[in-house]
């Protein structure tokens, strides 16, 4: 309590930026909020059907929210917008504070944002899915250091 007050008052005395944790933590929002979208994309249901009454325009039933090219899912375009956007900002995020990333980690997420934005090559909704959760394993600050330990939730059966 006493280092995390201390490091408070460090950084707002000096203005020196945001702490290590801070920007670890506006980057694990960020890949939240593309994961978010994603999820919401991967196999949705299809439209619903026209109601027969009350409407006068004829039904669009060749618009999807997704698109699918040979049974795999792609975003649209509206949402692979939205998600280049979500990239930006985490691009952003180390660009903006590199020396609070080791240079490999760097490199690695570099390559990963490069891998979820389409960059070296079409990717399904599946294979972003694949992504984010290799980059929630892989890097320590993906993830979460709070909680309740597995096992004081699940007690030992003697």
């Amino acid at each position: 309590a006493i280092r995390r007050a201390f490091r408070l008052l460090f950084y707002a005395f000096f203005q020196i930026g945001k702490s290590k944790e801070e920007i670890y933590a506006s980057f694990r929002q960020t890949i939240l909020d593309i994961e978010r979208l994603i999820v919401m994309r991967d196999n949705p249901p299809p439209p619903p059907s026209p109601l027969p009454w009350g409407s006068t325009k004829p039904a669009d039933t060749n618009h999807t929210p997704y698109c699918s090219k040979g049974g795999l899912q792609t975003l649209s375009a509206d949402d692979l917008g939205m998600l280049l956007l979500h990239i930006h900002e985490c691009r952003n995020i180390l660009w903006q504070s590199p020396y609070r990333f080791p240079p490999d980690i760097l490199r690695n997420l570099s390559e990963d944002l490069a891998e979820l934005a389409g960059e070296r090559g079409p990717v399904s909704v599946r294979q972003q899915l694949q992504i984010i959760s290799r980059m929630t394993r892989t890097y320590p600050f993906m993830k979460p250091k709070y909680g309740i330990p597995f096992n004081m939730i699940m007690p030992k059966w003697n």
